[in-house]
């Protein structure tokens, strides 16, 4: 292999190596080594992780983590010394939420005033010096640490990727200062050698297992509850059998990303409460909150079961849900495992399965008869979502964002309907949209949003990533005029208060709103405005069209109902 320029091309180089697709980089003064390595490096023909110019830093962040999403594969980003990485920090807290891998890199401003290369040249770089700036993500990356000298950068990466694919899994940091980045890559210094073994997920304790299977077998009213899968969909898998044989409902509650499809006839829908109040088991798969406490609690005497990498989720401070086992495990490992010892105890209870397929049969047309009744101007979001959902093919995929309520859609398979983190930092939804469509760009990804969340995902800076690298997203805004989740909460504390006597809530107006679809336009897009329900089955297909012969974005504005 030619031989790497700086301590920056060496850190590229590796990156490939270790199946880094994209560096997703929002640049500042401290990029130089890295831009020089980059220009270095493809003139020797080394290979590097593609550099991707993302405008704003939350951007970035959002579409790695959408990109993993879809492929597995974890990916870059680095932006520019404190401020960048100040932007970054909502990305990087989603990413924790949803144990997602990510490596997230911030140049440091230059250490030194004088005679190395790369040490400060503008009165910038003294007022960006930092004592920590690696404390901004510390509370929420799986480690962090700040490169020293240049001839470490492969090591760090190596021990950076492999802590955050490790189970939990979750966003890593490296700072980066100028000075060690441009140092000189040692001649004979290898950046071929193996990777470092990601350890091996874990696996469930055979004792646990046991307890958990004789509990569900002896079950009469045995119920799931899950909150996210896979990429790969093994989770879905596992799940789908273990349902079937035990006749289990299964109930996607506050959905992170659907595990089976809407038509499983286990499938119960999105609301846990209904079916906990009667259940004798329960059983929790990697579910941060199974239910709410002061709203549900399953019946005494019920015994609950958790499951997942982290099944007490050990970073969150305060979470007290019933426990009665516990078991560590890859969640689609454990599930299989779980499913295996199931088969030889009990097969499918033929009478409770038939009648919870009826019931999932008839609750599904309730949800459509609603959804039906809101195509008035303006329309509901469950008619939104039940158009969108019909326009839908069987592989698209949909990231929402307090945009469409996922009971009112028809998804054809696990991992079609992913919601945004429950650390609520907006702005997620679009960019993670277009790092799906980066990963795959013949697939449908659609973003559908709240006229709140488009705002916040910067979304001057997010159509133009559409427009110039080419990600022909649906950008879907259900415009309602107000922070919606806002208001629900002030009436959900005070019911009957004085703010709930008002026609608007203070301090939830969003009016007057933008004209979105000029937004969407100004980077070349196709877009339109809904007014009436009627009308949005012919624009959803217009948008399609677009999408799919022009290969353009595409930005519907839905007038909605509160």
């Amino acid at each position: 292999m030619s031989h790497p320029l700086n301590a920056a091309e060496a850190l590229l180089r590796r990156l490939k190596f270790l199946g880094v697709d994209y560096l997703f980089a929002n640049a500042g003064t401290d990029f130089a080594p890295v831009i020089e390595g980059y220009a270095n490096g493809a003139a020797q023909g080394a290979g590097m992780p593609e550099a991707l110019v993302i405008p704003h830093e939350t951007a970035a962040v959002a579409m790695a983590h959408g990109y993993y999403l879809m492929t597995g594969r974890p990916q870059a980003a680095m932006v520019h010394v404190n401020v960048g990485l100040a932007n970054s920090v909502m990305g990087v807290i989603n990413a924790a939420s949803d144990n997602v891998p990510l490596l997230m890199m911030a140049g440091r401003t230059p250490l030194t005033e004088h005679d190395r290369l790369g040490a400060r040249m503008t009165p910038v770089q003294y007022g960006q010096e930092m004592r920590d700036q690696g404390g901004m993500v510390r509370e929420v990356t799986k480690w962090d640490y700040e490169l020293r000298y240049g001839d470490q950068v492969a090591e760090l990466v190596d021990r950076a990727l492999a802590i955050s694919m490790s189970e939990p899994r979750g966003p890593v940091y490296l700072g980066l200062p100028r000075e060690p980045l441009c140092e000189p890559w040692p001649e004979g210094a290898s950046l071929s050698y193996p990777a470092p073994a990601v350890p091996s997920a874990p696996q469930p304790d055979p004792e646990a297992i046991e307890k958990a299977a004789d509990l569900l077998a002896a079950a009469e009213n045995p119920i799931a509850i899950t909150q996210r899968g896979d990429p790969f969909g093994h989770l879905s898998e596992a799940l789908s059998t273990l349902a079937d044989d035990l006749a289990m409902p299964v109930a996607d509650f506050w959905t992170l990303s659907n595990v089976l499809p809407t038509s499983h006839p286990m499938h119960c829908g999105h609301d846990a409460g209904p079916l906990l109040k009667d259940a004798d088991v329960v059983l929790v798969i990697d579910s941060q909150v199974p239910w709410i406490q002061s709203s549900h609690q399953p019946p005494p005497g019920a015994h609950v079961i958790h499951i997942g990498p982290d099944p007490l989720f050990s970073r969150m401070p305060v979470r007290s849900f019933k426990n009665d086992v516990s078991i560590l495990s890859n969640t689609a490992a454990g599930i299989a495992a779980l499913g295996r010892a199931v088969a030889e105890r009990k097969t499918k209870a033929s009478g409770r399965y038939d009648s919870l397929k009826a019931r999932h049969q008839e609750s599904r047309k309730a949800a459509r008869k609603i959804a039906l009744s809101g195509n008035g101007s303006p329309m509901t979001p469950a008619f939104a979502a039940h158009c969108i959902s019909e326009a839908m093919d069987e592989h698209a995929v949909i990231f929402n964002e307090l945009g469409a309520p996922a009971n009112f859609m028809d998804l054809k398979g696990p991992n079609r309907y992913f919601s945004s983190p429950y650390t609520g930092g907006l702005g997620w939804g679009i960019p993670a949209a277009l790092g799906a469509s980066l990963a795959d760009r013949e697939r449908l990804a659609i973003a559908c949003v709240g006229d709140g969340s488009y705002i916040f995902a910067n979304p001057v800076a997010c159509h133009q990533i559409a427009e110039s690298l080419q990600l022909p997203i649906l950008t879907i805004v259900l415009n309602n005029g107000i922070w919606n989740a806002v208001r629900r909460a002030a009436l959900g504390v005070y019911p009957n208060g004085k703010a709930s006597q008002t026609n608007l809530l203070p301090i939830t107006s969003l009016a007057p709103t933008p004209d979105f679809t000029q937004i969407a336009a100004a980077s070349r897009g196709w877009s339109e405005r809904v007014e009436s329900g009627d009308d949005l089955p012919g624009a959803l297909e217009r948008a399609i069209t677009v999408i799919r012969n022009e290969k353009r974005q595409a930005l519907l504005e839905l007038m909605v109902s509160v």
